[in-house]
């Protein structure tokens, strides 16, 4: 069975919508995003915490 594509109404005088075009970019969830933000908070953290004892 094919999928089904809903349309929206014409607007714009023709000019592509942003999720018209699909791209090769690396797709990643929302909740992905969150983690790989929560993991850079954390490492910078610790960094903060314990980064005068690992580097000097």
């Amino acid at each position: 069975m094919a999928k089904e594509k809903t349309t929206l109404p014409p607007t714009g005088a023709g000019l592509m919508r942003f999720f018209d075009e699909d791209t090769r970019a690396i797709k990643i969830s929302p909740r992905g995003a969150i983690a790989i933000v929560l993991i850079f908070v954390a490492i910078e953290i610790l960094l903060n915490v314990f980064g005068h004892q690992i580097f000097g």
